[in-house]
């Protein structure tokens, strides 16, 4: 039996689907708005300390305390489940133009954002049916769930070399301008390449230099076999703020993902569907 075929077939109808075009250009206008809310938290640290979560999940919590936020939380939940469908697509039949070991790549990192966005997706949700209740617990409490088991340490030292390599792509990714093959050919010709070149790298840039820190302080807390030295972006921030350039670090990071979410509603205005998968 042809595998090829039945796979091809699904490629060409999500690239040509109108309905999965306009569900990812939503999705893709919630998830900049994550990294808007996020990088105004971040920011609000400078200012005053513990003034919220600069997570995904603290930062969509703020959007849960009335009628009208946990609306947009439950449109921003259909979104996410958008983005995940299609970068499940991309997935399984996904990124044909390529052979070899990059297709290979290429769907194991889209497998990588079902899951993000799959996340996103139920923490939406969550937070639209539950308001704040439905916070889970801090990044440092899951790890030391993960340091108690037999081989703790080494799986918490795993996770931070991956966020920290994740990071480093992601920084090249955004310095080489890789983004522009995402967008359609008006935005990478016209007057507006610029601007959106600029958001994108600096976007990138912020946003690679976050998981690497990230990345190192898991990586510190597996040696020192320590989960309090843990944490996602709160707890990054928080160790740049006692440093010398803390509060110029802080800026920086958190501007930069504040651009992040703006080269994502530059990505939706100019989405190309005609590599939706690929």
């Amino acid at each position: 039996m042809d595998l090829q075929a039945p796979a091809e077939r699904v490629d060409h109808s999500a690239r040509h689907s109108g309905a999965l075009q306009w569900a990812v250009r939503g999705g893709l206008v919630g998830y900049g708005l994550v990294h808007l809310l996020v990088a105004f938290v971040a920011l609000r640290l400078v200012v005053k300390a513990h003034a919220g979560a600069a997570t995904s999940q603290g930062a969509l919590a703020q959007l849960g305390d009335d009628t009208l936020g946990r609306a947009t939380l439950a449109a921003m939940a259909v979104g996410f489940a958008a983005l995940a469908l299609w970068q499940l697509v991309a997935a399984v039949v996904g990124y044909r133009d390529r052979d070899g070991l990059p297709r290979h790549l290429m769907r194991v990192g889209a497998a990588g954002r079902v899951a993000t966005y799959g996340y996103l997706t139920f923490a939406c949700a969550g937070f639209a049916l539950q308001g704040d209740a439905a916070r889970s617990g801090s990044p440092q409490s899951r790890t030391s769930q993960l340091m108690s088991l037999p081989a703790g340490p080494w799986i918490v030292a795993a996770i931070g070399l991956g966020a920290a390599v994740t990071g480093v792509a992601l920084g090249v990714f955004g310095w080489r301008k890789g983004f522009l093959e995402q967008l359609d050919e008006q935005a990478r010709t016209q007057d507006r390449r610029v601007p959106i070149v600029w958001i994108g790298r600096i976007g990138y840039l912020a946003k690679g230099l976050a998981f690497v820190v990230i990345g190192v302080l898991l990586g510190w807390a597996a040696w020192t076999q320590d989960p309090q030295k843990s944490g996602g972006l709160d707890q990054a921030l928080r160790t740049l703020l006692g440093g010398p350039l803390g509060t110029v670090a802080i800026v920086v990071i958190g501007v930069g993902i504040g651009c992040f979410g703006l080269y994502l509603f530059a990505r939706a205005w100019h989405l190309d569907r005609r590599r939706l998968t690929s």
